[in-house]
């Protein structure tokens, strides 16, 4: 069934969500150098936006333990690529959480890459808190599919689908959600390359042990039907380890981290 879902823009705003409460962020003037001289959904594309991507995480969280455990391209330039999703979801629900850290620590426990054996390792503790995020960025000036994030504080718990599957790869990982008239749903129009979003999916010294997962969906506008689909955009996720065990004190660093980012572009 097709939903009528209002977006806000978030250029309307005065000011930026928070990552810690709303679930979602997103920066300005994120310019990678040199990407401009790069072929296209190349390798070393790739390597060039998730780099930046992790270093992003870090300004954002101040943590060091951070490292992108899988990066994507989506467009429409070929049959084989991966295209925007247009259902509301969130990439983990708590069982796909549990889940998705099992597979990065048995992954980078049996990496040739040090830095991967090493975050593993402090997966392989268990007593570490562990935040996923997402990194997601345009290629090209968002004219369709332009991505939308639900506030985290306008959802019900009625809200959340439990269809009780089994998680054993990222597709059966994903949390579903259902829309309803309360949600607050945002989106950045003509969103441009340098313009990046980093939201929220698991962090794991939450009550509840999953925390924030914020819903999310590709959105088409009306003038969109029946136009060519033209967005294309890439996206890292990344797994945070922060070695404090203070779950108050961890919140009070990142929000001092994000402040003290944001206030360079007022």
């Amino acid at each position: 069934m097709l939903e009528t879902v209002p977006l806000q823009d978030l250029r309307t705003m005065n000011e930026i969500p928070d990552l810690k409460t709303d679930g979602f962020t997103w920066v300005s003037k994120r310019h990678v150098e040199g990407i401009e001289n790069l072929k296209e959904f190349s390798n070393e594309h790739n390597t060039a936006l998730t780099d930046d991507s992790v270093k992003l995480v870090k300004d954002l969280t101040g943590a060091k333990s951070v490292l992108a455990y899988s990066s994507t391209f989506r467009h429409y330039e070929s049959e084989k690529a991966k295209k925007p999703i247009s259902v509301i979801h969130s990439d983990m629900s708590a069982k796909g959480a549990k889940y998705t850290k099992k597979e990065i620590k048995k992954r980078f426990l049996t990496s040739e890459n040090p830095m991967e054996v090493e975050l593993g390792n402090l997966l392989k503790k268990g007593q570490n808190n562990v935040m996923l995020l997402n990194v997601w960025r345009p290629l090209r000036v968002v004219q369709d599919n332009h991505l939308g994030f639900c506030k985290w504080s306008s959802l019900s718990r009625r809200d959340r689908l439990d269809w009780g599957i089994k998680p054993t790869n990222p597709h059966n990982s994903l949390q579903a959600w259902k829309y309803s008239k309360s949600q607050q749903w945002f989106y950045l129009s003509k969103q441009k390359q340098d313009e990046v979003f980093v939201f929220l999916q698991h962090d794991s010294k939450a009550k509840d042990h999953h925390g924030i997962n914020v819903p999310h969906a590709s959105f088409n506008s009306k003038s969109d039907l029946g136009q060519s689909r033209t967005r294309m955009s890439f996206e890292s996720k990344i797994v945070v380890v922060f070695e404090s065990p203070t779950n108050e004190g961890r919140f009070s660093k990142l929000h001092k981290q994000i402040d003290s980012f944001f206030s360079q572009f007022n």
